[in-house]
């Protein structure tokens, strides 16, 4: 593969799960780490299907979605709702909620430029993305940011896809695509003519028809494999 283009969130930066504990906490749940995560999967399945029945609104829309799913998951009464979605949004406006660098993200895209391979980002955001890769050390390694609120186009439509590819020059079977939602990322790339990759955390979508991996640290050896 010439072109690995990536999603942000939850691709190469995570929530912040540290304070959303505690701002359940603040609010009388406790909830741990990996059960925040194992809740983001039913969050990502609900988007999967407003993406699929053509209800997939705009990214504010969807991170309501996401993140009332979320709380259902984790058996928070949904009169709650409304207070923790206020702390929450007020923290996402002063500092962006997918902000967790993972140890070895840098490593892996030196290691990915190392074997030669060409990479950017396309990313459904509010137009912070490209300053938050900036700030936490991760610009360097891409030759461009396509965030959906500056180009007037959001995953899946393949045209934002396309816009990428056409930037860099690679036709789609040269390229490949990692995110974490499938029927936004997957099938979105596909769409293009791309292959995709998906992040799966915890290994629990092997009914799905794509590769997957779970943590970034095995991407290049799978593109290895792939070519």
């Amino acid at each position: 593969m010439k072109a690995v283009l990536f999603d942000v969130g939850n691709t190469l930066l995570w929530l912040d799960h540290p304070f959303i504990i505690e701002l359940l906490r603040g609010e009388g749940f406790e909830t741990t780490e990996d059960e925040l995560l194992a809740a983001q999967y039913g969050g990502k399945l609900l988007l999967d299907e407003l993406a699929r029945t053509g209800r997939a609104g705009d990214d504010a829309s969807r991170g309501r979605a996401f993140f009332g799913e979320v709380f259902r998951q984790l058996g928070v009464p949904a009169e709650v709702f409304p207070a923790i979605g206020k702390r929450l949004y007020a923290r996402h406006a002063e500092r962006n909620l997918w902000c967790n660098l993972r140890d070895g993200t840098d490593d892996v895209l030196r290691e990915l430029k190392r074997r030669g391979h060409r990479m950017a980002v396309i990313s459904n955001a509010d137009g912070s993305v490209e300053a938050l890769l900036g700030e936490l050390g991760l610009l360097q390694h891409f030759e461009f940011v396509i965030d959906s609120a500056t180009v007037g186009l959001e995953k899946p439509d393949p045209r934002i896809f396309q816009m990428a590819l056409e930037r860099m020059g690679v036709e789609p079977h040269d390229a490949v695509y990692v995110g974490d939602v499938y029927e936004i990322d997957v099938v979105g790339a596909r769409a293009a003519g791309m292959r995709a990759v998906l992040i799966d955390p915890l290994s629990r979508l092997g009914h799905l028809d794509c590769d997957r991996i779970a943590t970034l640290g095995e991407l290049p050896d799978r593109l290895a494999e792939a070519a």
